[in-house]
């Protein structure tokens, strides 16, 4: 198991000092304040991306900002709270191409055990063919499969989805993948 450092200094409650220690009856370092002994549980986020197809081909984003910038990628980013996977897939694809996605489907899934993230893709077909730029990229862009397997991406979670789906785009089934370094 992976030792996770400090990350916190003070505790969001009291604003003491916080440490790392195994609480009691856990298994585990947690962060832990000293003052009021309040237990801080660190989880993994989850990203939610999308291969959103029109006609045989891919919409993928040039990214305006880090990580990657100028970097080719699928359109995702950070599940919001309250958020099904599938809206937050489907918001993201529209927050940065403007396109319209349906009948999303679970794709696959990495854990990123570097990074403490899990991403999971889905496959979703574009309702028309309209799209632009959306503030984080520089420019989005429709490539043929035998173009995207040719290409340096920005993620390389994003190049095993799109693998995957070029070998099987109609698998049914999840893809899992596990991710300890880039």
């Amino acid at each position: 198991m992976k030792k996770i450092k400090n990350t916190m200094k003070h505790c969001s409650e009291c604003g003491s000092r916080t440490l790392k220690k195994i609480p009691e009856g856990d298994n585990r370092e947690r962060d832990t304040c000293e003052s009021c002994g309040r237990i801080f549980y660190q989880s993994s986020k989850i990203v939610v991306v999308c291969i959103p197809e029109w006609q045989g081909r891919i919409l993928l984003c040039r990214r305006a900002i880090e990580p990657r910038r100028g970097h080719w990628c699928l359109p995702g980013g950070y599940l919001e709270t309250g958020e099904t996977l599938e809206e937050g897939a489907s918001r993201e694809v529209y927050e940065e191409t403007f396109a319209s996605v349906e009948n999303l489907k679970l794709f696959s899934k990495a854990e990123l055990i570097h990074l403490n993230l899990v991403m999971f893709c889905f496959q979703g077909k574009m309702k028309n063919a309209s799209f632009r730029a959306g503030q984080e990229c520089l420019e989005v862009r429709l490539f043929e499969m035998s173009e995207l397997l040719e290409m340096e991406l920005a993620f390389n979670a994003h190049r095993f989805s799109l693998e995957a789906y070029a070998r099987e785009p109609d698998s049914g089934g999840i893809h899992s993948f596990r991710i300890d370094q880039d």
